[in-house]
């Protein structure tokens, strides 16, 4: 989608962050709005989209991931040794570089996000006139052993 922006063959996209920086600070393209609920400190004059269409809000987010099963002290582990590393200076000056913001969930609490998420986002499939696919539903329930990390572009 980038490319296609870039180079004149579409005029609107929507992207990650990291992707985009770039060539929003070169003035390749145009931010008009970040799609999560509060603005980002990358971008501190670009408006969120709810901003102009209340109740708007589009979180991305990326989270490690152990199959179902797998044993509370390995999660706990994981959960621990993720989370200490997404709180060294270093990381986090280079992943607000690029645009992204850590977010440090415990296990519980990243099994509820995912809950509200694919909730959220049945409710838009259905008001759509569509049904959730098999294939999508397999995915939010082998999800629900998780580390506890999100990394939101």
């Amino acid at each position: 989608m980038l490319t296609d922006l870039l180079s004149g063959c579409i005029q609107a996209g929507i992207d990650a962050l990291p992707n985009s920086l770039p060539h929003i600070r070169s003035g390749g393209v145009r931010a008009l709005a970040v799609l999560s609920a509060k603005r980002t400190p990358a971008l501190p004059d670009v408006p969120t989209m709810g901003e102009t269409i209340a109740g708007f809000e589009v979180t991305p987010w990326t989270a490690a991931a152990v199959p179902s099963g797998t044993p509370d002290e390995i999660v706990e582990r994981l959960n621990r040794e993720i989370n200490a590393g997404l709180a060294d200076p270093g990381l986090k000056a280079r992943m607000a570089e690029v645009g992204g913001v850590p977010l440090v969930y415990s296990p519980a609490e990243l099994r509820a996000l995912i809950a509200r998420d694919a909730a959220k986002w049945a409710r838009v499939v259905e008001q759509a006139g569509s049904s959730r696919s098999r294939l999508h539903q397999a995915h939010y329930a082998s999800m629900s052993r998780t580390s506890g990390i999100t990394l939101l572009p």
